[in-house]
Order: C-alpha cells, then structure tokens, then sequence
C-alpha cells in the first residue's frame, strides 16, 4: 500500500495519464472515484461511467500523451494535480490535436489515490 505522500499524488497522476493514453479501463476503474466529476472545455460535465464508457467503446482514443508541464500538491488526505499537456487522439472518429491544462482534485481512499474532481482548459501552445 502507498502512504498519502506528494511522491505517490504525482505518481498516480503519471498513471492516470498512461492509462488513458493506452485506454486501460481497468486502471481507469481504481483511479477514478465514483463520485468523480470531469468538467471539460466547453463545461460540459461527465461521470466515471461517461469517462470509462468513453475509452471501452473507443468513442475516445488517444494516439499521444505529452506531459509538458506539471506539478503535485498533497493536503493531508487530499491532493490536487496540475498537468499541461499535449494530446492527440480520435474523438468519435475525427481526429483532434490540443495543448490542454488539467487539474485534478484527489482523496487518498481505500489506500490510494483517487479522482474525485477534474477539470480540463485548452490552452495555446506553449512556445
């Protein structure tokens, strides 16, 4: 079991990223709350059955995951991640590119991290 530590906060936002880079539900499943809420871009809101559903049926496929920017922060048994990336991928078929900023609100539960609040921005490139 991991201890609630910055080290394993950011360990277990590198994970999340590798599992939706390579659509790996299962990993999903133990990193997602269930009560987790992603509020994307354009405000729309989704629930982990949306987000698992997503990448099981293939609706979402990432082709590339690039961390270019990140940091983790730990406040007892919760944490809070930041993460630029770039991202590439297929939504609903059409293919798509974007810079985005993410950040993350984790509880450290049942002995590890979990998702409980997400929120992504699409940001310009950085240069």
């Amino acid at each position: 079991m991991i201890a609630p530590t910055e080290d394993s906060l950011a360990a277990a936002e590198a994970e999340l990223q590798r599992a939706q880079l390579e659509g790996d539900v299962a990993a999903l499943e133990a990193l997602l709350h269930p009560d987790v809420v992603y509020v994307a871009p354009d405000g729309a809101e989704y629930t982990r059955s949306q987000d698992l559903e997503s990448h099981a049926s293939g609706q979402l496929r990432l082709t590339g995951l690039e961390q270019l920017q990140g940091a983790a922060r730990q406040f007892g048994q919760t944490g809070a991640t930041r993460a630029r990336v770039r991202i590439a991928g297929l939504a609903g078929g059409e293919p798509f590119e974007a810079e985005m900023l993410y950040t993350r609100t984790w509880l450290f539960h049942d002995g590890r991290w979990q998702v409980v609040q997400a929120h992504g921005a699409s940001v310009p490139p950085a240069a």
